[in-house]
């Protein structure tokens, strides 16, 4: 027997005896169906929005180690090519409150490192009437480990007094981006950048809009843009060991070089789907060309609509199945934050508690996705029995998001609230026979299936949809 084998038999074991143990203290009650909350502004039909930004590097990077996030384990970060940033909007209706969205050029953060987070910001929330703050993470695989398990491994990759600066410049942000907000409008539009993706696994499914939520101040000030766009910032390759926001960087800074706006951004639907431009070997100059095309497109949308001065938020915690043994026992070395429950389901009887959360701002309807899900998921294009990776058609495969809310132009915004791997489509999902999550499987076209080693598990999709649709049931 291959010596992978015996470790992926063990650490089976012991992440399912995890589950038992847990069983034998109880199991945690259903959690609550939250109900929407609207808020509108009728007396003049404006918005306020404020923005602040600030960037957020270690002051100790000379005397500790730190690790680059999104490729190799154990890959010391060597210096500094720009800088980790991290952005607040606050979007609200005047009295009535509002919401609080934030990007951060992060690989992700855990749902406990985000509940520690709005606990510090407990007393603003009340305050402001603040409906729901969401950490939307880039997933830069240039910044550093924010998540835990691409150091040295079994020790965390993290750096906690990093963390502690992240948590503390989170809460800065949100705090001024608040004391920041004027009176103005909203517009939301769009533009196809088909150039800017490239799928590397079939089925080739590709969302090319860029989204922009753009804030016009009444005041002739300085407009806020919030944009969306679905693909890995992984550009700069493994090879790169400086730190990089990656082309989220370059996407800003072509927009400042042609007008003085404030830029969030954050991604989409991003499951095997890659920056575009495959060809180009220079991996910086890749990099810059992907931030300059989305950078010239959002710079280009001319279709705005007016969004009415109107917030409907729904923020549903949900239990996740974790039937991934390797992640699992990560967490219970406490390489990465995670608090498991008992479960009923599941390979190892065990669950991870994350949440997804709805908003409508005027008529765009939002939703905000842990982990990263695979465009075919949200969009629809599943592959056929003739072309699955387990012979298997669509039928097995769940509701598409799209579907499930009505609406073709739903705006998804993935690795937000919670870092929890890749979301594949059942009919495409493979694992490796005898090393299940520990090695890459093989379909039965001879394909490598790498993103299912990095996933909750076969159950991903399905829990998903089925938490979007009965969360649509409350606000449809």
């Amino acid at each position: 027997m291959d010596i992978a084998d015996v470790a992926a038999k063990a650490v089976k074991k012991i992440s399912s005896g995890r589950g038992k143990k847990l069983a034998k203290k109880g199991y945690p009650e259903e959690l609550p169906k939250v109900q929407p909350v609207t808020v509108s502004n009728k007396n003049d039909g404006k918005f306020d929005v404020g923005f602040a930004m600030t960037e957020t590097m270690p002051d100790d990077f000379e005397s500790k180690k730190y690790y680059i996030a999104g490729h190799k384990m154990a890959q010391k970060m060597t210096g500094f090519h720009d800088p980790i940033t991290v952005s607040a909007m606050w979007i609200g209706c005047g009295d009535e409150g509002g919401v609080m969205m934030v990007c951060a050029d992060f690989i992700g953060l855990t749902n406990c490192e985000v509940s520690l987070i709005r606990a510090s910001l407990a007393d603003f929330s009340e305050t402001a009437k603040c409906k729901a703050i969401n950490i939307c993470c880039s997933h830069t695989h240039g910044g550093f480990d924010t998540v835990g398990y691409w150091g040295k491994l079994p020790k965390t990759g993290k750096v906690d007094t990093y963390m502690q600066k992240i948590f503390r410049d989170v809460k800065k942000v949100c705090l001024e981006a608040y004391d920041n907000r004027k009176k103005g409008d909203l517009y939301v539009g769009t533009a196809h950048v088909p150039d800017a993706q490239f799928d590397k696994r079939p089925p080739i499914v590709l969302h090319d809009t860029l989204t922009r939520v753009r804030f016009v101040p009444d005041d002739g000030s300085k407009e806020t843009w919030l944009l969306n766009y679905a693909a890995h910032p992984n550009t700069l390759g493994g090879k790169n060991t400086l730190c990089s926001a990656d082309y989220p960087y370059f996407l800003r800074q072509t927009i400042y070089k042609e007008k003085d706006v404030n830029v969030l951004f954050g991604i989409g639907a991003i499951g095997a789907v890659d920056p575009g431009f495959p060809d180009i070997e220079d991996k910086w100059r890749r990099t810059e060309l992907q931030g300059e095309t989305l950078g010239k497109a959002a710079l280009a949308i001319d279709n705005d609509k007016k969004m009415d001065a109107e917030i409907t938020v729904l923020q549903q915690p949900f239990y996740y199945y974790a039937d991934n043994a390797v992640l699992a026992f990560l967490a219970i070395l406490k390489v990465m934050s995670s608090k498991f429950v008992a479960a009923k389901k599941g390979d190892l009887g065990i669950a991870l508690v994350s949440e997804m959360t709805y908003m409508k701002i005027g008529s765009q309807e939002i939703l905000l996705l842990p982990g990263e899900l695979f465009p075919e998921i949200a969009y629809g294009g599943y592959s056929s029995a003739e072309d699955s990776a387990t012979g298997r058609g669509p039928e097995i495969d769940p509701k598409t998001f799209t579907e499930i809310a009505g609406d073709d132009d739903l705006l998804i915004f993935g690795v937000t609230n919670d870092m929890t791997g890749y979301v594949v489509a059942p009919n495409d999902f493979i694992l490796h026979k005898t090393q299940p999550y520990l090695s890459n499987g093989r379909d039965r076209f001879d394909r490598s299936h790498y993103h299912e080693t990095n996933s909750m598990g076969y159950s991903a999709a399905k829990t998903l949809t089925d938490v979007f649709a009965d969360i649509m049931t409350r606000v449809k």
